[in-house]
């Protein structure tokens, strides 16, 4: 495999390791700083603006949360813990956000570092990007939200809509990759019966190596 671009720099939030969630095995989640979509439901709102962000607390107290890196310093952050595994599961790293492919540069790179030390790698993402495609080779396996199915109601829910997103659900589940849907369900944006019976429309020709998850919010 081709040497990756280690300098090339993005913004992330931080670098959990040794979680047991996001994918199989032990991994290191990295949350990517800066989303695309401004969900009104989003759980993480200070993870939605591309840049530093100052936090205060209840309490009074600060934090800034963001934190420029490199493709090369967060390889060399996980690299220690490739010598963890959970039984024959190699250790894994799963990138989160925020959404990453919204750092597209960094995400393609870091994906890229990763597949050179044979690390399984995962993805949590919205699924808008247009050349989400170009990094399927890279990947093994693919968490998506449908937020709705409705084009327009998407549009007006997180400012864009969501023709992409369906396209590349489509073509990445026709790649063969490991695909898992995440549903979230938001009483009075996305509950209807309508919108849950159009979602079953569209996912019900794939079948093989699918998984679908309502995910309850609050």
């Amino acid at each position: 495999m081709d040497k990756y671009k280690e300098n090339a720099k993005g913004i992330i939030i931080n670098i959990k390791h040794g979680v047991s969630k996001e994918g199989p095995g032990w991994r290191s989640i990295v949350y990517f700083k800066g989303c695309n979509f401004c969900c009104p439901w989003c759980g993480s709102p200070e993870s939605i603006p591309f840049r530093k962000t100052k936090l205060t607390y209840e309490d009074g107290s600060k934090e800034i949360v963001g934190k420029e890196i490199t493709v090369k310093e967060v390889v060399q952050e996980i690299l220690p813990y490739q010598r963890f595994s959970k039984g024959n599961l190699p250790y894994g790293v799963t990138l989160s956000g925020g959404e990453p492919t919204a750092q597209w540069n960094f995400y393609f790179e870091l994906l890229r570092g990763l597949k050179y030390f044979n690390f399984p790698t995962a993805v949590e993402t919205n699924c808008s990007s247009p050349q989400f495609i170009t990094s399927l080779p890279y990947l093994d396996l693919i968490f998506c939200d449908i937020k709705h199915m409705n084009s327009e109601i998407h549009k007006k829910l997180v400012g864009k809509d969501n023709k992409q997103v369906l396209y590349n659900i489509k073509k990445t589940y026709e790649a063969g990759r490991d695909l898992w849907i995440e549903i979230p369900v938001i009483p009075g944006y996305n509950d209807s019966e309508e919108n849950f019976q159009d979602i079953a429309d569209f996912l019900s020709p794939m079948k093989n190596g699918l998984k679908v998850e309502l995910l309850k919010y609050g």
